[in-house]
């Protein structure tokens, strides 16, 4: 297989997906458009063309396979072979009542019948075996009946059919669903398809607007195809979910060598299957990991949420119905066989203590920069910005959940700060931990395999799981603010001051002046405590989630370090892990040293926002002839809410020793940018003033 994947995908209307299929030698592309109907589910087409390719002979032998399931036990599916017209197969719902439809496999082209040699095999299985259709093709296969790979020909009623065409070279065929409202013809997917096409790129150009250089023909195709296999990912998900029941005391993890205990503990509980549940989500990858992860899934919808605002709301909806009484979502959705076929079994079962970075927040704070206007939205019509009282409606729905979420994550990733992490004066310090961490891996965090303290303590602190609890904090404070509700001022007062209570802890317990960095802590011998310092991208949080502003003392190291190309800059975007640590590039290698967009996403946007708009005009980048942009209307709408700042940026941006020309790169990359990269919404200067903060305490903090 040389590559397959959506060329162009819109969820509401269809696209183009292409396979390129080295080892049967054929090209297919198969077009996909959908035909809505207000009263009910609409029509959709398929066009399915297959083209040999250049070392496939002028002989060229094809078979295709079309199935078609339904796993409703009401539902009576016939298929028949036709005579009439150009129609090969028509399948239809011959149950009585709302909901009839038929389903048409055709020749489109003129000329001989190709179709003429389809074959159809109706079965009747168990619906909960529907899933396996490929293992039970093949088990018709062998048990006899077939003659060179085509099944026998059996048509009639079932749950189950298989339509196989048998092709000489070059084919086309269409496959068209008709409601029991409108008829499908070949001549409306032609024109749908033609239009959808149209509208897609048309689309694209408008929403995210693409900057020089990157509008060039080369990139925006790129960029497509990203878009399009992002939303060709989204899926229905259906069925139960291992989870444990109990809750053991090793659970709290509070004991030396507590991943051992905890690791026996699970051993021992019972497992049981819950649900059944349902999840409408995107996914991270359809062939390796076909199912919803919830940290993804907020860097997702970051994406598809200016695309389709709707689309991204019912999927935010559609996880938060997840959430048990106690504010807890599962951070893998395994739900139903089909799933847990893909999964090893000792990955399956989901524990009721383990957390996952909220990044769902993120996405209903987005929604709310969109409402309130503070960010343009140019996506497809939404009843949620249309109309202002869908909007509150949904976040007054939504807001108890996001609550009740936090007030979950805060009470089971809490530290034990009583014992080691208390001084003078400091009662607003506040610290977290992941649960479910060994030695190797802290995979609930999301970064799963970047370096951490070793071994692991009970006492140790994490600083990203400590900069999401702040980040939750300024998301709901915003939110809060639209619902209207009694009491909003209240919550309002509440998380800013959690807000700020976080960063004045970020700055306190976590802030390294040997290594000018933010590191993890841990405790050592004689009870001392000690950062762990690996710069990287947990170096970065406080500054990733936006809870650092232009006047931040520790801002000009963060830029250092971001900047360093024998640290984290790289020519292909920020390194996961330091150039110089001990771990760079070793075991897995997963987040130690690899690149990902999505961390670099995040650094972009506060660039865009804590950085840019209160630094210097630049110089013209040192390492491109092309011409640059300076200005844009998105710009200059992001320039107007600047804050007012007592104190330049110049100087933080400015180097210390020598000009480096990787702050150019990463700050004019950035201005490039503009078009494509949202800006953080609410405000995030992170003064004195505005947070009542005295930075004083933190500076004379050292290391213990």
């Amino acid at each position: 297989m040389a590559g397959y994947g959506w060329a162009a995908y819109d969820v509401r209307r269809g696209g183009t997906h292409v396979v390129n299929d080295t080892g049967n030698m054929i090209d297919l592309t198969t077009q996909f458009v959908k035909i809505p109907n207000e009263k009910r589910y609409g029509n959709w087409g398929l066009r399915i063309k297959g083209i040999p390719r250049a070392d496939a002979g002028t002989k060229k032998k094809t078979t295709v396979i079309f199935y078609l399931g339904s796993e409703d036990p009401s539902s009576r599916i016939a298929c028949v072979k036709t005579t009439t017209s150009n129609s090969a197969v028509v399948c239809k719902d011959t149950a009585k009542g709302p909901g009839n439809f038929m389903l048409q496999i055709l020749d489109n082209r003129d000329g001989p019948d190709i179709l003429g040699s389809v074959a159809v095999k109706s079965l009747k299985v168990p619906e909960n075996t529907i899933w396996q259709a490929k293992s039970i093709f093949g088990d018709q296969l062998q048990a006899g009946g077939s003659h060179m790979g085509v099944v026998g020909n059996d048509p009639g009623e079932g749950n189950l059919h298989f339509l196989q065409g048998s092709f000489d070279g070059g084919f086309e065929f269409d496959v068209l669903f008709s409601s029991d409202i409108s008829t499908m013809t070949s001549t409306i997917l032609t024109n749908s398809i033609q239009d959808m096409m149209s509208a897609f790129a048309e689309s694209f150009q408008l929403i995210y607007a693409p900057q020089s250089p990157f509008k060039d023909e080369q990139h925006i195709r790129f960029s497509q195809v990203l878009l399009s296999n992002l939303m060709g990912g989204i899926g229905y998900f259906s069925g139960t979910s291992k989870a444990v029941v109990s809750s053991a005391p090793e659970f709290a993890e509070t004991r030396p060598n507590f991943w051992e205990k905890a690791d026996s503990a699970h051993s021992r509980n019972i497992v049981e299957e819950q649900g059944p549940f349902q999840l409408f989500s995107a996914v991270p990858s359809r062939p390796f990991f076909p199912r919803g992860f919830l940290w993804d899934e907020g860097f997702h919808l970051l994406v598809i949420l200016d695309w389709d605002m709707d689309l991204a709301l019912e999927i935010v909806s559609s996880w938060f119905q997840l959430m048990d009484e106690n504010g807890w979502i599962a951070r893998e959705q395994i739900l139903g066989q089909e799933s847990r076929s893909k999964v090893p079994s000792e990955f399956q079962t989901q524990y009721p203590h383990f957390a996952n970075p909220p990044t769902l927040f993120l996405v209903v704070e987005a929604f709310v920069a969109r409402l309130s206007g503070e960010v343009s939205y140019s996506g497809a019509p939404s009843r949620h910005l249309r109309d202002p009282a869908a909007g509150k409606a949904f976040l007054n729905g939504i807001y108890p959940k996001l609550k009740k979420n936090y007030d979950w994550f805060c009470r089971t990733q809490a530290g034990n700060l009583e014992k080691y992490h208390r001084l003078p004066g400091s009662d607003f310090i506040k610290g977290y931990r992941w649960r479910g961490r060994t030695p190797q891996h802290t995979l609930t965090s999301g970064l799963d395999d970047f370096p951490r303290a070793q071994p692991p303590h009970p006492d140790e602190l994490h600083l990203d799981a400590l900069c999401w609890v702040g980040s939750m904090a300024a998301a709901l404070k915003k939110i809060s603010s639209f619902t209207g509700e009694k009491g909003a001022d209240q919550d309002q007062a509440m998380f800013l001051k959690h807000e700020t209570d976080v960063i004045r802890s970020f700055d306190r317990t976590h802030w390294s002046e040997t290594n000018q960095a933010y590191c993890d802590t841990t405790v050592v011998e004689e009870n001392r405590v000690e950062k762990v310092c690996h710069k990287g991208y947990i170096s970065l949080f406080p500054f990733l989630v936006g809870l650092m502003g232009p006047d931040h003392p520790h801002l000009e190291a963060m830029l250092h370090l971001i900047r360093d190309p024998e640290e984290l800059w790289s020519p292909h975007g920020i390194r996961s892990l330091s150039l110089k640590d001990k771990y760079y590039g070793t075991d897995e290698n997963y987040w130690r040293g690899p690149v990902w967009i999505n961390i670099n996403y995040m650094v972009v946007q506060e660039l865009l926002v804590s950085v840019l708009p209160s630094s210097p005009p630049l110089p013209p980048p040192l390492f491109r002839s092309k011409p640059t942009i300076t200005n844009s209307k998105r710009s200059e709408t992001r320039s107007t809410a600047r804050p007012t700042s007592t104190k330049s940026t110049a100087n933080i941006l400015r180097p210390s020793t020598k000009p480096s020309h990787h702050r150019l790169r990463i700050l004019e990359r950035n201005r490039l940018c503009l078009g494509t990269v949202q800006p953080r919404h609410r405000p995030r200067t992170k003064d004195a003033a505005l947070h009542g903060l005295d930075f004083t305490d933190c500076e004379n903090h050292v290391d213990a």
